[in-house]
């Protein structure tokens, strides 16, 4: 997948990003830019106004890069433009600009 070809869920309602094996956004959307209040790409979740939860966030993108599979759960964000949030997410690996990243998309649940 190329970057270009992200642009299909820009606009989607949803938070949707791309991580590196180090954890790194490489892209994201909108939807979590604007949750983060700041662009995203770039950064690591401990760079981000959720760094008090970045150990978690980052023990299920390791999860999905160990095992290969997808990974459905709940994570939870203490700081953000919402402030604390409940995410629904779905993270999985695919290929982006010739390496492998974990990929993910969440909602923001009650």
């Amino acid at each position: 997948m190329k970057i270009e070809e992200l642009s299909v869920v820009e606009k989607v309602p949803f938070l949707f990003w791309v991580k590196d094996r180090q954890g790194k956004y490489l892209w994201g959307n909108r939807k979590i830019c604007e949750l983060a209040g700041e662009e995203v790409e770039g950064k690591t979740d401990a760079q981000l106004p959720w760094s008090d939860n970045a150990v978690e966030l980052r023990d299920d993108d390791l999860k999905v890069f160990a095992s290969g599979e997808p990974i459905y759960s709940h994570e939870f964000i203490d700081k953000s433009s919402e402030g604390r949030a409940n995410l629904s997410v779905c993270k999985w690996l695919d290929d982006f600009e010739g390496q492998q990243c974990c990929f993910g998309i969440s909602f923001i649940s009650d």
